[in-house]
């Protein structure tokens, strides 16, 4: 029982203790920004002055890793998202010999170091013709000084950008899109953002739209004039390759397919021309209904895009074996010139032998249909075909 008291004294002090802990540990947490604070001299810096004012512009290499890449062709818009990297020298933010030189370099990032960066310099680059100006996602910057006055700026970024598609062989062909890069307020006499180096932006572990690929990247700087104020402005050209392989899976196959049930047709007997006409209509009707499904997601252009070609052609093969299935059946039932007509149901056996004795000339003429037609079909089981895989050789090799 001895041994117990101790420990029943101890949980009764233990709400006493929990107050001590917590005030001392907001001590020591208040204590740290203040020497944050003090480490960097925030109470004789002001964020507001470019640094080296007086020395002529201040120079920023920029680098930017993207990461994601998606492309709108609906919108012909483009989404890019990654880390833009900016560093620059900032003389007002010395710390030598602070803390017996142990401090090297301090880093701020989350909330709390959000506090202290809206207190220093950074530079304003934004995207130009940014649609959604989401820019640096919140609380995900990282700034980095180190005590020689260098300092390290990484973004989270994401930007949306037109990109004006060259779409004459959509889905297939190649896309060039372009970021631009500027200050938002300052001109080129007082900032001067470049490329940090030829392998400034950087795509290695980038993930890409479906059916896209990023071919190729040029880094380039020009100076630009906007708002009657020159600005320095750095670009990014991205060459994007398209395969189309979701057009050909959800397009190009299924409307092969219809062209090609509708072939079929040809090789119905003539008498059968109701089965025919059903057959193509119905394959006239499934391809129409893939035209319209695949126009729901392509670009609008005022031009003819390569889409339109194939589905128009494949649309116009579908009438066309519509159409001869129709004409088939007219020529088939051509009527005979100088036909008789039926004999009546009172006529005796020997009149009805009598009156059907065969016209030779008659039959000649009731033939004449039934050839026509058997001849325009066998010249379709083989032009249809042929034109049709002439037209997929041409299409392929002119929009490839």
């Amino acid at each position: 029982m001895k041994s117990d008291q101790p420990s029943i004294q101890m949980t009764r002090l233990l709400p006493l203790w929990l107050p001590l802990l917590l005030l001392t540990w907001s001590s020591v947490v208040m204590g740290f920004q203040v020497r944050l604070e003090e480490i960097l001299n925030l109470k004789e810096y002001d964020g507001s002055l470019r640094p080296q004012m007086r020395q002529g512009p201040t120079l920023v290499n920029v680098s930017f890793i993207m990461d994601t890449l998606l492309i709108v062709d609906s919108m012909q818009v483009l989404e890019i998202s990654g880390d833009l990297l900016q560093e620059w020298e900032d003389p007002n933010l010395l710390f030598p010999g602070s803390s017996g030189g142990i401090i090297t370099s301090v880093g701020l990032s989350g909330t709390t170091g959000s506090k202290i960066q809206d207190q220093i310099w950074r530079p304003d680059l934004t995207a130009a013709h940014n649609i959604n100006p989401r820019g640096s996602i919140p609380h995900s910057d990282f700034l980095r000084i180190t005590r020689d006055g260098r300092m390290s700026y990484n973004q989270r970024v994401h930007y949306t950008i037109p990109c004006i598609m060259e779409l004459y062989s959509y889905p297939l062909g190649v896309h060039t899109c372009t970021l631009k890069l500027n200050s938002l307020g300052y001109d080129s006499s007082e900032l001067q953002p470049s490329w940090y180096g030829d392998t400034a932006v950087e795509f290695a572990n980038l993930m890409i739209t479906h059916g896209y690929e990023l071919t190729e990247v040029k880094t380039s700087a020009k100076t630009v004039v906007t708002a009657h104020k020159p600005k320095r402005q750095l670009r990014v050209e991205m060459e994007l390759q398209a395969y189309g392989g979701w057009e050909v899976k959800h397009t190009v196959i299924p409307m092969i397919a219809t062209v090609t049930t509708a072939y079929f047709s040809f090789f119905i007997n003539i008498r059968g021309a109701c089965v025919r006409v059903i057959l193509g209509m119905m394959s006239l009707m499934t391809a129409a209904i893939f035209h319209e499904s695949t126009y729901r997601s392509v670009p609008h252009a005022s031009y003819t895009m390569a889409i339109e070609v194939f589905t128009g052609t494949c649309l116009s093969f579908i009438f066309i074996a519509t159409v001869e299935s129709v004409v088939v059946d007219v020529l088939s039932h051509l009527p005979v010139k100088g036909r008789r007509s039926a004999p009546s149901s009172h006529t005796s056996f020997a009149l009805e032998v009598r009156d059907e004795k065969p016209d030779l000339t008659e039959e000649r003429v009731g033939m004449r249909g039934n050839v026509a037609a058997l001849w325009l079909d066998r010249c379709f089981r083989v032009l249809y075909p042929a034109s049709f895989i002439a037209f997929n050789a041409v299409y392929w090799v002119l929009y490839n």
